[in-house]
């Protein structure tokens, strides 16, 4: 059959007696080959009482329990909706009601956070003991198999509808480039990079090595202990391995051989102090938006090499354009893919405000694109802010801090200014080794871009502070910004 009639529950099917998952979550490993996992997950659907399309929370850190009932939940025909761990019990009770969920699994720890009028249920204890197969719902195309709700850091989270056929429009490719990889997945399975990550390499005959949460030592640990060759992640998590230099020095590290980052570009400077601790491994800079799904960019048709800060050449499965710039090569992303969302819930006009009838997304991210047909990230358009009448956009002075080889990761913020309305903030973390003043970062926005783009301010950092989904918390550094604003006008 198809892919696209296949449950995305049933992702292990057939794959036979390899390591599938390692668990760390309890503190040491904990090993499961594919017969094993495929049982306990068959174990944990047929002990539920789960109808179609009911949709069911799941509310914990990554584990083996964790991802065994997603995939339990989806195997018999429900809607899994994974909830972040760093949501307030007020934003888990307004998902309750917005997914109508019927039940939910939590850790022990955070089941206090679910509404009392949900039934709560313990993430099970897992049983590998042989099972017969049950049934395995097949979906028609466009069932929805799961819901990702957004960060809510600008109000209330919006629940993202995604069907089976449209994340196995994504698995089926990236499963072939993973074919029998050891990836190590640190972002939370309530975000869309550890989940796909994650059902990609099991559909490829692939090891997941699950970390509860990202933390650069056991991170770099665990690298070495089960000779992990496929990573991914932002590029803070990155400059913060670097800096365990102790650590580094007593680790083997060879067997990484490719490296995936997403949220921002890397910097060059950043990319080679990575060569150095993974000289084998090949690095790339990834792109993906969890209502337009992965895998938009990639090689080049005629095998032209990709610039180490670009994302990449559009792929054949991918339509894409431009729009709002002063070209065709510059401005908003839009994009019409089969990986697509199949709406925000509930929100019918937020939904429209998304995706057209046509089904282009608008992605709300500025791109370029240069002679070669690769693109480049600018920046986000809703991060755009204006500073006496001229529009700035943090990722392009970013991008331009970051060609400094002493900048190892920059982040620029709004502060309000009564003159100007707004004007720019850097905070800035050093490249290993390096030491450079905040005029000396000034002084290389103002020899390379115009003057009103330059870092009125700038803060240097050891490093970046982290949201959930371990991306550059934007947040966080706009309010430590204003705290530290100067009442200068310049």
């Amino acid at each position: 059959m198809s892919d696209a009639r296949v449950n995305l529950g049933d992702i292990l099917a057939g794959v036979g007696s390899a390591l599938a998952v390692v668990d760390l979550s309890s503190g040491k490993a904990e090993s499961y080959t594919f017969d094993a996992f495929a049982a306990v997950v068959e174990n944990i659907a047929q002990s539920m009482d789960v109808a179609e399309n009911q949709r069911i929370g799941l509310l914990g850190a990554n584990s083996a329990a964790f991802l065994a009932t997603f995939f339990a939940v989806m195997r018999r025909g429900g809607v899994s909706v994974p909830m972040s761990t760093k949501f307030p019990a007020d934003l888990i009770e307004y998902i309750e009601g917005d997914a109508e969920l019927v039940a939910a699994y939590a850790d022990e720890a955070l089941a206090d956070l679910l509404p009392s009028g949900l039934a709560r249920r313990a993430l099970p204890r897992l049983d590998d003991s042989a099972t017969e197969p049950g049934e395995v719902v097949i979906p028609v195309p466009g069932r929805p198999a799961l819901v990702l709700y957004t960060s809510g850091s600008t109000g209330r989270p919006k629940g993202v509808l995604l069907s089976h056929d449209s994340q196995w429009a994504m698995v089926e490719r990236m499963k072939r480039v993973l074919d029998g990889a050891v990836g190590i997945v640190a972002a939370p399975l309530y975000h869309m990079n550890g989940l796909l990550f994650s059902w990609s390499l099991l559909a490829g005959g692939g090891t997941v090595v699950l970390m509860p949460r990202f933390d650069a030592r056991g991170y770099l640990q665990a690298i070495h202990d089960h000779r992990v060759s496929v990573l991914t992640g932002v590029p803070t998590m990155l400059s913060l391995m670097l800096k365990e230099q102790d650590l580094l020095d007593t680790l083997d590290l060879t067997s990484v051989i490719a490296i995936s980052v997403g949220s921002a570009p890397l910097s060059e400077t950043l990319i080679n102090e990575i060569r150095e601790v993974f000289p084998n491994a090949h690095i790339t800079n990834g792109y993906g938006t969890t209502e337009a799904g992965a895998g938009m960019f990639g090689a080049h048709p005629d095998g032209v090499p990709v610039p180490a800060l670009s994302l990449g050449h559009v792929q054949p499965h991918v339509d894409v354009r431009l729009v709002g710039g002063a070209s065709e090569d510059e401005g908003v992303l839009e994009v019409r893919t089969p990986a697509a969302m199949s709406g925000y819930l509930n929100l019918p006009e937020k939904t429209a405000d998304k995706m057209d009838a046509d089904g282009w997304i608008n992605t709300g991210d500025i791109m370029r694109r240069d002679e070669n047909g690769f693109f480049y990230f600018v920046g986000r358009d809703d991060d755009m802010f204006n500073c006496g009448g001229e529009n700035i956009y943090p990722g392009e002075v970013e991008r331009m801090l970051e060609t400094d080889a002493r900048v190892a990761e920059c982040c620029v913020v709004p502060v309000a200014d009564e003159i100007k309305g707004q004007k720019p903030v850097a905070f800035v973390v050093a490249a290993i080794g390096q030491t450079l003043t905040e005029q000396e970062v000034k002084d290389v926005a103002l020899a390379n871009a115009p003057a009103f783009m330059h870092p009125r301010r700038v803060y240097f950092l050891d490093t970046m502070p982290l949201a959930g989904t371990n991306k550059i918390d934007r947040s966080a550094l706009t309010l430590l910004a204003a705290e530290r604003a100067a009442p200068d006008r310049d």
